[in-house]
């Protein structure tokens, strides 16, 4: 009789527990099926031309006009930060809402803190909503204007914190190429050294090929490979001038600079500061002035005096 009831409480406990795993299943099922997936795309990326990215310290505009896209009027933008940017609005999509017991601080934080994404296609609206994160960058939120449900956000198949390239300043959008003009208007190049005045030269266009002034027999291998690489130069970041122990390098004599003018007249210059004891980067300046940070092996390969050019 007891082994009896033994078995039977066994199957019972057997049911429950299918039982208890198939409710949380379709429990499960119907809250995901109860997300919009595309709640918060944006499928037809083409289409946009305006994208304003609306912080507490500051506001980013990029906008797509004479065939490139520009950061608030002022400056061209890294065309793989706008692919990054829009695949990631083709393909953001809510894991699951806030829980109840954090929805009503996202909110806030999101409202105060968050950053406001307006999608424009011409002069009309198509998407606004607004992006934030947990401090340590592993939770993103998103919540559409005049909404009050936040919803923890992913990529599907990736880790990634979504939020990162829309919390991004004015200078993680901007082209980082150093030299960024049309080639076919060069007129010249010149390399000065502050350590010795006659390390340096002037390369020029003479009839239809590059040449160094005054200087007869060049190794054109060297030379071609030298222009390829300037053109090719690209910092790893900007350098806020306010970054500590900037000073100490930038007070210092450049030991470089390098100036490009085209056939209009314009200058592209970069001043190349003495490298840092243990330091893969090199610090250099602009000609408009913006510090920017170099590989020390790429600086390597544009910084070359006079002789080397001789077959």
């Amino acid at each position: 009789m007891q082994k009896k009831r033994n078995t039977y409480l066994a199957i019972l406990l057997a049911i429950l527990a299918m039982t208890s795993m198939s409710l949380m299943v379709f429990t499960r099922e119907d809250v995901r099926s109860a997300v919009d997936r595309d709640y918060f795309k944006v499928i037809e990326t083409e289409k946009v031309d305006r994208v304003v990215l609306g912080a507490p310290t500051g506001t980013v505009e990029l906008k797509f006009e004479n065939n490139r896209w520009r950061i608030n009027e002022k400056w061209d933008a890294d065309v793989q930060m706008i692919k990054v940017l829009f695949a990631t609005l083709r393909q953001v999509e809510p894991r699951r809402p806030v829980p109840a017991r954090m929805k009503d601080s996202v909110a806030q934080w999101l409202d105060k803190g968050g950053i406001r994404v307006t999608i424009f296609e011409g002069n009309q609206t198509k998407q606004e909503f607004l992006v934030g994160g947990n401090d340590i960058k592993t939770e993103a939120w998103f919540m559409k204007a005049g909404d009050e449900q936040p919803y923890l956000m992913m990529i599907p198949g990736y880790r990634v914190y979504v939020a990162g390239v829309f919390e991004l300043p004015e200078n993680g959008w901007r082209n980082k190429r150093i030299f960024d003009f049309n080639w076919r208007n060069f007129r010249s190049l010149t390399a000065a050294y502050s350590t010795d005045t006659r390390d340096g030269f002037e390369i020029e266009m003479k009839d239809r090929y590059f040449g160094i002034r005054n200087m007869g027999a060049v190794d054109t291998a060297k030379l071609n490979s030298y222009l390829d690489a300037m053109s090719l130069l690209f910092a790893t970041r900007f350098v806020s001038p306010d970054q500590p122990g900037i000073d100490s390098v930038t007070m210092l004599l450049p030991t470089a600079r390098i100036e490009i003018k085209d056939i209009a007249g314009r200058i592209y210059g970069l001043d190349v500061f003495p490298i840092r004891k243990k330091n893969s980067e090199i610090i250099g300046r602009m000609a408009d002035g913006q510090l920017v940070a170099l590989d020390r092996r790429v600086v390597g390969e544009v910084v070359k005096k006079r002789n080397y050019f001789i077959p």
